[in-house]
Parts: C-alpha cells; sequence; structure tokens
C-alpha cells in the first residue's frame, strides 16, 4: 500500500485540526449568534446535504475505476473516466443549483424560524448550495487523486481549509458575523479545499487527457449503471446521519435542534477519526481487485475490521461514559439534554464504523447492490422510527433509532452480503470484529470493579459530601439551641455532638457579627440560635450588661440552658483517690 504512514499521519493531522475546529467554532457560534440561529444553521446544513446525494455515486466510482485502472496498468482508461465524469458533473452542479434555490426558499417553511432570521437563513443556505455545486467539478481530480492513494494532497487541502475556517469564524461571527457570513464563509473554504490539491495533479497523472471523444453515451450508461448502487448506498448514509437533525428539528424545534447537533458534532469528528482506517483501505482493495490478489484482499478485510474496531472502541468509550463531562467542558452549562445524545451516539460508532467498512469493501468488488438495498430498507426504518421516538420520548429517541436499525442492518449484512462475496465464514467475520472488544471489555471490567470496590474502604469523613453530611447531623441533632438533650442519649454522646458542633461552625478566618454565630467552613448553613425566629415569632433581643460588647443587642438566653448550667453545678464532682 503505497504512502501509506504518510496518508495515515496527514488523516490524523486533519481530524485533530477538526476537532479543535469544532471545539473551538462552536462555542464561539452559540454565544454569538445564540440558540435559536445556531440551530437553524445546523438544520440548514442538514438539509442541504441531502444535494449531496445528487453525486449518484460518481466519486466513489470513479476512485474504483482509477485505482483498477492503475493495477492494469491502463491510463487510457483512466482518461475516459475522467472524461465522461467531468461532462456529468457539470449537470450534477447545474441541477444543484436550480434544486438549491427551492430548498432555500422551504428552509423558513420547514423549521420554526424568526422574522429578523428568515431572509437570512434563505440566502445562507443558497450560498451552501453554491458550494455544493463547485464542489462537484472539483471533485473530480480530487477523486482521481485518491485512486493513485495521493490521500496526502488531499489531507493538505482539507488542513488548510478547516484551520482558515476556524480562524475565520472568530475573527467575524463575534463582530456581527450571521448566517449569511457562514454562508460565504462555506464557499470560500470549498473552493480552497479542493483546488489546493489541484497543484500536484499533473506530476501524479501526467497522462491525463480530458477529451471530448471520450464522451460516448456508453460509457456514460456504464458509468451511471455502476454508480447507481453506489448512489443508494450514499442516499442511506447520507439520510441516516443527516436526517436525524433534520427530523428533531422539524419534530420538536430549533432550540432541540441545537442540542441534538452538538452531540452530532462531538460524534462526525470521533467518527472520521475511526474511519481513517476505511478511507484508505477503499482504493488498496480495488487495486488488488483489478490485479486479481484475493488472499490478500481477505486479509486486507480482517486487518482493517480489528484495527477499525480498536480505533472505535478507543474514540467512544470517553463519550460513552463521561458524555455530560465533555458536553460541559466544550460549550459549558444549559446543554445537559445533549448528554443522552451522545452517549448513544457513541454506541452507533462501535456499529457503523464496521459496518461501513464492509459496506466500501463490497464497493471496491463490485458487490455494492446487495448491501445498497439492506442500506435503504435500514434508512427507511431509521426515518420511521426517530419520527415516532421524537414524538414519544424526545431528542434522545432519535438516536436510539439510529443505534436499533444500524445493529439490525450489521447483522443481516455480514451472514448475507459479505460473507458470500468474500468466501469467508460469518464466525470468521465476528471474530475479527469483536477481537479488540473482548480484551476491552475485561479492562473496562477490571477498572470499574476496583473502583467500586475501592469506595466503601474511604473515609467518609474525609469527603466534603461526608463533611456537609456531618454538619447537617450535628445541625439536627441538637445545635439549634432551642431542644433540649433528649433523655436517651449518654454523656459521652452528647460530648461527642458538642466537639461536632465546635469543629463544624468554627472558622477564625471569618468574622462574625454580634449576636449571630460564625459560618461553617464546609459549605453548611449556619446553625439556627434563635428558636422563635424559626417558627415565625419576631425575635426578643437585650441588651448586654458587661463585657466587651456592652450595649449590643444579642439572642436572650433560653432557660433551659440555665437549668442546664446550675443542675451541672450542683452535680457531685468526682474526687481524685485520697482525698475521700
Amino acid at each position: 500500500m503505497r504512502l501509506f504512514r504518510r496518508n495515515a499521519i496527514g488523516f490524523y493531522a486533519v481530524y485533530a485540526a477538526a476537532m479543535v475546529s469544532g471545539l473551538v467554532v462552536t462555542p464561539i457560534l452559540l454565544r454569538s449568534i445564540g440558540n435559536e440561529a445556531f440551530g437553524i444553521w445546523a438544520f440548514i446544513g442538514g438539509i442541504t446535504i441531502y444535494l449531496a446525494v445528487l453525486d449518484i455515486g460518481l466519486g466513489p466510482s470513479v476512485v474504483r475505476f482509477t485505482a483498477e485502472a492503475h493495477g492494469r496498468r491502463d491510463p487510457e482508461e483512466i482518461n475516459r473516466v475522467a472524461s465522461v465524469a467531468l461532462v456529468l458533473y457539470a449537470a450534477i452542479g447545474v441541477l444543484t443549483l436550480l434544486a438549491g434555490a427551492v430548498v432555500a426558499w422551504c428552509v423558513p417553511l420547514l423549521i420554526e424560524t424568526p422574522p429578523d432570521l428568515v431572509w437570512e437563513a434563505r440566502v445562507s443556505t443558497f450560498l451552501v448550495t453554491l458550494s455544493l455545486a463547485v464542489r462537484f467539478p472539483l471533485g473530480l481530480f480530487y477523486n482521481l487523486l485518491g485512486g493513485r492513494h495521493r490521500f496526502d494532497l488531499q489531507n493538505l487541502g482539507n488542513f488548510v481549509g478547516t484551520v482558515l475556517y476556524a480562524v475565520l469564524v472568530a475573527l467575524l461571527i463575534p463582530r456581527g458575523g450571521g448566517l449569511v457570513v457562514l454562508g460565504l464563509l462555506t464557499i470560500l473554504v470549498t473552493v480552497l479545499r479542493l483546488g489546493l490539491p489541484l497543484v500536484w495533479l499533473r506530476r501524479e497523472l501526467p497522462q491525463l487527457r480530458l477529451q471530448r471523444e471520450y464522451v460516448t453515451r456508453a460509457r456514460a450508461r456504464d458509468l451511471i449503471g455502476v454508480s447507481g448502487s453506489n448512489f443508494l448506498v450514499h442516499v442511506a448514509n447520507k439520510v441516516v446521519f443527516s436526517t436525524d437533525v433534520v427530523v428533531v428539528g422539524i419534530v420538536l424545534g430549533p432550540t432541540e435542534a441545537a442540542f441534538y447537533a452538538i452531540a452530532s458534532r462531538l460524534f462526525q469528528l470521533v467518527f472520521g477519526l475511526a474511519s481513517v482506517v476505511t478511507s484508505m483501505l477503499y482504493p488498496a482493495f480495488a487495486e488488488y481487485e483489478g490485479s486479481g490478489e484475493q488472499a490478500r484482499q481477505r486479509r486486507l478485510l480482517l486487518s482493517g475490521l480489528r484495527g477499525g474496531s480498536a480505533a472505535a472502541l478507543v474514540l467512544a468509550l470517553p463519550l460513552l461514559v463521561i458524555p455530560s463531562n465533555l458536553i460541559h467542558a466544550w460549550v459549558g452549562d444549559g446543554y445537559s439534554e445533549s448528554a443522552p445524545v451522545l452517549a448513544l451516539l457513541a454506541l452507533v460508532l462501535l456499529v457503523h464504523q464496521p459496518l461501513w467498512m464492509l459496506t466500501q469493501y463490497l464497493i471496491a468488488r463490485g458487490r455494492q447492490r446487495e448491501i445498497a438495498r439492506l442500506l435503504i430498507i435500514g434508512a427507511a426504518a431509521n426515518l420511521v422510527v426517530s419520527v415516532v421516538l421524537a414524538f414519544t420520548v424526545g431528542t434522545w429517541g432519535v438516536a436510539l433509532a439510529t443505534l436499533i436499525v444500524d445493529v439490525a442492518v450489521l447483522a443481516a449484512a455480514v451472514p448475507l452480503s459479505v460473507g458470500p462475496a468474500a468466501g469467508l465464514r460469518a464466525g470468521e467475520l465476528a471474530r475479527a470484529l469483536l477481537r479488540p472488544v473482548l480484551p476491552a471489555l475485561g479492562s473496562a471490567v477490571l477498572v470499574f470493579g476496583s473502583r467500586g470496590a475501592s469506595v466503601p474502604t474511604r473515609s467518609w469523613s474525609s469527603s466534603p459530601s461526608a463533611s456537609r453530611g456531618a454538619c447537617w447531623r450535628a445541625r439536627r441533632s441538637g445545635a439549634s439551641g432551642s431542644r433540649p438533650r433528649s433523655a436517651g442519649r449518654s454523656r459521652a454522646s452528647s460530648a461527642a455532638a458538642a466537639a461536632e458542633r465546635r469543629r463544624c461552625w468554627r472558622r477564625p478566618n471569618l468574622p462574625s457579627r454580634p449576636g449571630r454565630p460564625r459560618a461553617c467552613a464546609r459549605s453548611c448553613a449556619p446553625p439556627r440560635t434563635h428558636s422563635a425566629r424559626a417558627r415565625g415569632r419576631p425575635r426578643r433581643a437585650r441588651l448586654r450588661g458587661r463585657g466587651p460588647q456592652a450595649g449590643l443587642r444579642g439572642p436572650r438566653r433560653r432557660p433551659h440552658r440555665r437549668r442546664a448550667r446550675r443542675a451541672a453545678r450542683s452535680r457531685p464532682q468526682p474526687q481524685p483517690p485520697g482525698r475521700r
């Protein structure tokens, strides 16, 4: 596999930049344009991504045919594929602009939009659509480089575009930029991301010729026929990942769509990192198919399943275990509804990553029709179940629907499609898939089990919550000053309670006002010293007659305390031995 190390480093650099960009951009957008505008922007991204399915699967087909032609050492085949694909992409770009104008007008009708954001939403939607129309013809050369395994050049454009987008958002949006500015930035970044790798196109494909005689109806029908199943796969994946935000926005409103979009952004970043292996192996699968090396192709599939599952497991566990902490550290308070969504999407990641790997393998083998039917059925089921659960349980029900459908599709795809195509038993594929999972589960049981076993052995009084509980117990056991000591309490327990009260209420570094006890050093309320005030009666006070605080008002002494002191003085004191 050519340039594997460089491609892997480039992919991880791009996704690291994307994660940093997402961590920076999302809080800026939430604070600058507000929750409603951010929900509308997420809805625009979710609905315009459907226009990307007008690609009709040409992108994966171009990568596949380019890799196969390279394996057969046939440069003329690459020229024919590129010439026909460029004409098809130009027609798709024009169709995208027309469809985008209709979608832009309908966006305020599909989601509840404030009156002052109606035209901003429409203009921003059309600008995003324009970026998609530009992406189609430029994407042809991008895919040609992918067929030659030059993902490092693609990653260079993605890295520069991601960093530039984050910097421009941080500079422009807080200074009054809105949805329109975001749409303009999307066009700029798209042109830069796809145009920068073209500098190296001539060096990688010196024999590339785009000529009119290569464009024939028969060739176009062949390319579209092969791309038809890829188109269905593309539609199914877009529906699964993009319908969720759209369903939440239509059913529950823009604010709930913002909550779901926050978790979805984290999920997309992590899924991109987990799918790095899949992105690099797809042209290798196609190249081995062109050269007829089926045994190496099978070994590569099993290795890819093990590596992809391990990567998905490492990246999904933090989202599953500490979703609230991650969201709070990212966007702050007020977004707790995103936590259960993020936890469920972490489970989706563990299922969808191997499913995507198997899908790419079948496309490279030319066996995409069977998996395409399964994915389309799953996408339709996901849409129906998402709507039902959104009405029933709320935002997190949409993520639960995605998880249920992905598990069902993966369980059906392994024995029905992948096993026969690869010549492997379902048990072999399952072992390769679960091999990284079982050690990770064992480690998790040991870690969490040891953590749970160590909790009871900790000193209760050493934790902050224990200190607050001790203060509460001391206050309830007689610290109010209005309750006499219970008859059944021993003198030792009373002394212990008094010591606890002195330890709890005394804080020398905080001066107290006359007549009021010192505040508790452990974040509990000061003791109640005025029982009449606690019962709602007016407090009676008297002037102190002597001492350094003479003349100041203070709490009236309680009669039962005077009786207790007189009883203590009249009680016989123990005498040392020899004096009796």
